[in-house]
């Protein structure tokens, strides 16, 4: 039996609840983003193509339903790839690709055997929300909770970015002359450039 300090360590390196999902518009946008983050030139050719694959597994399943259970199964998917894929990022590649602790894989061959995994989890999890099996989308939601935790919340990843008007103080924009952009970020006005060619023109 784990006595109480070993318990409290435990507990403490556990991930947190993920909480509800998030609704199905935020997590597509999630999606969306997380796509272009970790599906980049800077990215391992061996891993972009399985993001790939597990950003679309997760797609699909929203063509099919956007229930709890199936929003569930994206959001921790997404959350996932998100934390692990950008871990692997900050690694020098050499590094990544070469440098293993004693019986386990590099960081490289390690990500890639848990994105396969993580696909065919997904793979299993469509085919049961095809067949309207609740039980069996309960099975891979469990794999999911069991073999890929995350500290990242997919509702963090989804949750809108950008500013609102209603976060700008309109005296502070109006009095240092700042120009509000689509995004809601208030910036400096590009000052009127002057034509290139005025000193030709004054030599005339």
């Amino acid at each position: 039996m784990a006595q109480p300090d070993q318990a409290a360590e435990h507990d403490a390196g556990a991930p947190p609840d993920q909480g509800p999902p998030p609704d199905a518009g935020h997590l597509r946008r999630a999606l969306d983003e997380q796509a272009d983050l970790l599906t980049g030139p800077d990215v391992s050719d061996v891993v972009r193509v399985r993001v790939r694959r597990t950003l679309d597994s997760t797609r699909d399943l929203f063509e099919l339903s956007t229930d709890d259970a199936v929003r569930e199964v994206a959001g921790r998917a997404v959350a996932w790839v998100a934390e692990s894929v950008g871990a692997l990022q900050r690694l020098p590649r050499v590094f990544a690709a070469a440098h293993a602790v004693v019986g386990e894989h590099a960081p490289l061959l390690r990500t890639v055997d848990q994105l396969d995994l993580l696909g065919l989890t997904l793979d299993r999890a469509y085919d049961a929300v095809h067949r309207h099996d609740a039980e069996g989308l309960d099975v891979q939601l469990a794999v999911l909770v069991e073999r890929f935790p995350a500290r990242t919340s997919a509702a963090a990843l989804a949750d809108p970015v950008g500013m609102s008007h209603d976060d700008l103080d309109e005296s502070v924009v109006r009095d240092h002359g700042l120009e509000v952009g689509e995004d809601g970020i208030p910036r400096l006005p590009v000052p009127e450039q002057p034509d290139p060619d005025h000193e030709t023109k004054e030599a005339r």
